[in-house]
């Protein structure tokens, strides 16, 4: 049984705004990183990232992150 975890943050915008530029880079490194692996070769290109998120734990927080973050920041406009 999966339990969640919330967590509420309070932080200045422009410090929200350089950690979501983080976080898309990471994610974009990670992205990339395994994009090409022998093990995603026969992934059609459509289901390949939503494969290597559920693989790799880690890239899909910062997916969900990256998500509230900029929900965050839109909000705040």
């Amino acid at each position: 049984m999966q339990t969640a975890v919330a967590i509420q943050l309070d932080m200045p915008k422009d410090m929200a705004e350089a950690w979501l530029a983080s976080l898309r880079a990471e994610l974009r490194l990670g992205m990339t990183q395994h994009w090409y692996d022998d093990r995603y070769r026969t992934v059609p290109e459509g289901f390949r990232s939503k494969r290597i998120l559920d693989d790799y734990p880690a890239l899909a927080g910062h997916k969900r992150t990256i998500g509230a973050l900029k929900a965050a920041l839109d909000a705040n406009q």
